[in-house]
């Protein structure tokens, strides 16, 4: 209980400081947060066999993405401790143009046979202002 009046009280903070300075208005681009990990079935295959897979399955499809004008913001392995830790291994932010290419980057991945070795969950959205997801928050009812 603690924890989540900390996080609304500086929430509230940053939003009454910031809606002051910027406005809400959604800014360009989307923003797309994979988040991962390995199945079964990866690890019944070779080094030689993963290694096969990247190369002639995901890496065109990483190339194909980037040239569309999509940038890769970062990769991470988890290696957080915390006990909000998610039991998932690996994580990509990407920023794209647009919403229509982020779905491009999911349909090429499944159709190139990702989710058959990874379990993988996502978040996206149009890029926002930290005061208008502030306000949404604020606002925000079931």
């Amino acid at each position: 209980m603690k924890r989540l009046f900390l996080f609304l009280s500086i929430s509230f903070f940053c939003f009454s400081v910031l809606s002051a300075q910027e406005n809400t208005q959604p800014e360009n681009g989307y923003i797309l947060t994979e988040i991962w990990k390995a199945k079964p079935e990866w690890y019944k295959l070779t080094t030689e066999q993963r290694t096969d897979f990247f190369e002639n399955k995901i890496n065109p499809v990483l190339m194909q993405t980037l040239e569309s004008g999509a940038q890769i913001i970062g990769t991470a392995i988890n290696n957080n401790t915390g006990g909000e830790r998610m039991d998932y291994q690996f994580m990509a932010v990407w920023k794209f143009p647009n919403k229509k290419s982020s779905d491009q980057l999911e349909k090429a991945a499944k159709e190139a046979g990702f989710l058959k070795y990874f379990d993988q969950v996502n978040f996206s959205g149009n890029i926002i202002p930290p005061p208008a997801l502030n306000e949404h928050m604020v606002k925000i009812s079931k």
